[in-house]
């Protein structure tokens, strides 16, 4: 059963129970209030008759001026009054003594066949019965004409009290049929209404469900039902994006091994073929020889270089980085020194401007990062160029680390896939020195592990710089693909 479907019928339910309650109540009471009024107007009826009959014997005893009445008498006296009643032929009375009956009016269809059962009750008593189609309230009391006793029986119709009483129930049941069925639909409309968010929100989970996640829950109001919306919204936004990551990831993941299968294959080729004219000729030349040898050691170094960069770019996501206070200047120097020899067969100048600075770091991950800065600043720069090395306090405590060149410059649209693994601006040149373009993908993740910004800023025919900031305490940023 649908919700619209149970909610509908509760509340159907419990609207006619309540309606009917209370009309069944309300109908009850009213119904009590006459009957007691019946049986008071009953009981002066009753108590007058009596209050007759005693009043006549007084009468006649002071009309006939007599001291007392005998039997016969008393009885003619009460039988009179009692006669007088006859003009209301809603009232019946039966006058008893000893339990015999002595007159009566109006008995035909009364229902007096019970009155041994009333006279046993006592005085002023009463019961309602049902005697043929009519109902009737019966009174019994006993009470002394001249010192004898005697009981008095009287009874009401009160048929159109409860006529009255059925024909209201009836009526009450027939407006409660109507009303239900007017609530129902009413109610029916309300439910509907008040549902369709919700049957929205489950539109919209469908279809989410279905691979449509840019579909999102419309809004509206300040309910429960729009903070489960607002949620759901959160919650496709949340979907979207992890989705767009893991195909952004696999994306990466392809081009990478594609790139790698690619940088692969052109020392891997080189050395097959050199290897095998070495294997089928015959005779070669030791000239000949030594070329072939040295292309093949200089593509297996190549190779031996390309796994190399691998090993630390996959190797620098898991590792557990050592920081500690590092004085950046003998860093640099040492740096320096060590990159002399590369850059004296470049002819390129490298200035060192880095004055006295302590930063916290890793101190042998910063240094595969400024030596991969420094090598990419050389194979992007002319003979006769310089690089220079500086740094710089930054706000709030932080470091700026800066390697700058005066190469030709990086067009703005490429900047942004500079970092991307195996991405070289010039291939050929790049290739030529020995490189595979894993530099700047491995410096970025050697700044992701220090929580720091790595920006490149660049312009064609004015150089490149690479800024590296860092933070006054290194915390290891999240890895976006390890969150993927």
């Amino acid at each position: 059963m649908r919700l619209w479907q149970k909610i509908f019928l509760l509340t159907l339910a419990l609207v006619i129970a309540v309606v009917n309650a209370t009309s069944f109540f309300l109908l009850t009471n009213n119904h009590r209030l006459v009957i007691e009024r019946d049986q008071a107007d009953a009981l002066a009826r009753h108590s007058y008759l009596v209050v007759e009959m005693q009043n006549s014997i007084i009468y006649t005893q002071l009309v006939e001026r007599l001291i007392t009445l005998d039997e016969t008498e008393v009885l003619s006296v009460a039988r009179e009054a009692i006669n007088r009643q006859r003009s209301d032929s809603a009232m019946g009375a039966v006058l008893f003594r000893d339990g015999a009956v002595l007159h009566s009016i109006n008995q035909d269809g009364r229902p007096f066949n019970a009155q041994h059962e009333l006279l046993a009750l006592g005085d002023y008593s009463s019961r309602i019965i049902d005697y043929g189609q009519n109902t009737y309230l019966l009174l019994v009391s006993s009470f002394k004409l001249n010192d004898t006793g005697y009981q008095l029986v009287t009874s009401l119709d009160i048929t159109s009290t409860y006529q009255l009483f059925q024909a209201d129930l009836n009526l009450v049941r027939l407006i409660g049929v109507v009303s239900a069925l007017i609530v129902a639909g009413i109610l029916l409309l309300l439910v509907l209404g008040l549902l369709r968010p919700l049957r929205n929100l489950s539109l919209t989970t469908s279809r989410i469900a279905q691979g449509e996640l840019r579909h999102r829950a419309d809004v509206h109001g300040n309910d429960e039902v729009s903070d489960v919306a607002i949620n759901l919204n959160i919650m496709a936004d949340s979907i979207e994006h992890n989705v767009n990551a893991l195909t952004d990831l696999a994306e990466s993941r392809r081009i990478f091994i594609g790139n790698l299968a690619h940088e692969m294959k052109t020392p891997l080729t080189s050395i097959l073929g050199f290897a095998d004219i070495l294997l089928i000729k015959r005779t070669v030349s030791d000239s000949d020889r030594r070329e072939y040898a040295s292309i093949i050691v200089s593509e297996t170094k190549r190779l031996q270089g390309l796994s190399g960069k691998l090993m630390e770019l996959l190797s620098i996501g898991s590792i557990h980085p050592s920081f500690e206070a590092v004085d950046l200047k003998a860093l640099s120097d040492e740096i320096c020194v060590a990159l002399q020899p590369l850059m004296e067969r470049a002819d390129i100048r490298l200035i060192n401007k880095i004055n006295a600075v302590r930063i916290t770091v890793d101190k042998d991950l910063l240094q595969i990062l400024l030596t991969n800065l420094i090598d990419n600043a050389a194979k992007a720069s002319l003979p006769g160029s310089s690089i220079t090395l500086s740094a710089k306090p930054e706000p709030e405590g932080k470091t700026r680390v800066c390697v700058t060149d005066e190469g030709s410059g990086i067009p703005a649209d490429q900047i942004p896939m500079l970092t991307e693994p195996f991405y070289m601006l010039d291939k050929a040149r790049t290739r030529s020195s020995g490189g595979a373009g894993l530099g700047l993908a491995l410096c970025a993740e050697i700044a992701r592990v220090h929580g720091a910004d790595l920006k490149i800023e660049s312009e064609l025919g004015s150089g490149t710089s690479v800024h590296v900031i860092f933070l006054p305490e290194p915390c290891e940023k999240e890895n976006e693909h390890d969150r993927a």
